[in-house]
């Protein structure tokens, strides 16, 4: 399955019965850092409402938009499964409610709530692999068909975003003016419609044979 072929996965529904109600909640506005890179938490994450992103900072100060979490997903659990430090800053990128539980230990958590522990470390493995999938696509694909694919993932994971063309450049390791170009482009062979930050998609299918077809020439 291709990286940006997006599934929604009920994590609520997968999660220990009553869970949710032991744990606190914590609101945050757009825009605000929930944690940032280096901090260390024994916590874990459930994403109320609201979208989170995960961002890189390189040596420049430049910030990387490495993955974008919705609602009804857990957040920070590499970092509660290693025991090791935030590896980047968690952002909102609207706002957003957080469920918090707190556990001491790695251990606790697999003594008190094994089905959790067991559904993190599968939720980890499929996370690898996405990772492996997307740093295939970045290096071994065309910049036009890397945006392409980028636009329906992030379209089909959190359609009513207004997803920015910074945003999308970040996600695929393109520049914003390329983002920018390669949307007019679209818009003007009929696959997508703008309407200043607002992006349609006209037609998936036709959308991806022809980032398919930008492979092949």
């Amino acid at each position: 399955m291709n990286f940006y072929e997006s599934k929604k996965v009920n994590i609520l529904e997968q999660l220990p019965l009553g869970l949710i109600e032991k744990g606190s909640l914590k609101t945050f506005e757009k825009g605000k850092i929930l944690y940032r890179k280096g901090e260390q938490d024994k916590g874990l994450n459930f994403i109320k409402k609201g979208i989170v992103g995960l961002m890189g900072f390189s040596v420049s100060g430049d910030d990387t938009l490495l993955r974008v979490i919705g609602e009804r997903n857990l957040l920070g659990y590499r970092s509660l499964l290693s025991s090791e430090s935030y590896h980047a800053s968690a952002l909102a990128l609207t706002d957003v409610e957080l469920i918090y539980f707190k556990f001491d230990s790695v251990q606790q958590l697999q003594h008190e709530v094994p089905e959790l522990h067991n559904l993190l470390t599968q939720t980890l493995a499929v996370d690898l692999r996405r990772a492996e999938q997307r740093l295939k696509d970045i290096t071994g694909k065309r910049v036009i068909s890397r945006v392409i694919e980028t636009l329906i993932y992030l379209k089909q994971i959190h359609p009513d975003h207004p997803w920015t063309r910074r945003e999308i450049g970040e996600f695929c390791g393109a520049r914003t003016e390329t983002v920018t170009r390669t949307l007019s482009k679209l818009e003007r062979d009929g696959y997508i419609q703008k309407s200043g930050r607002e992006i349609k998609l006209n037609d998936i299918g036709k959308l991806l044979e022809f980032s398919e077809q930008c492979e092949i020439f």
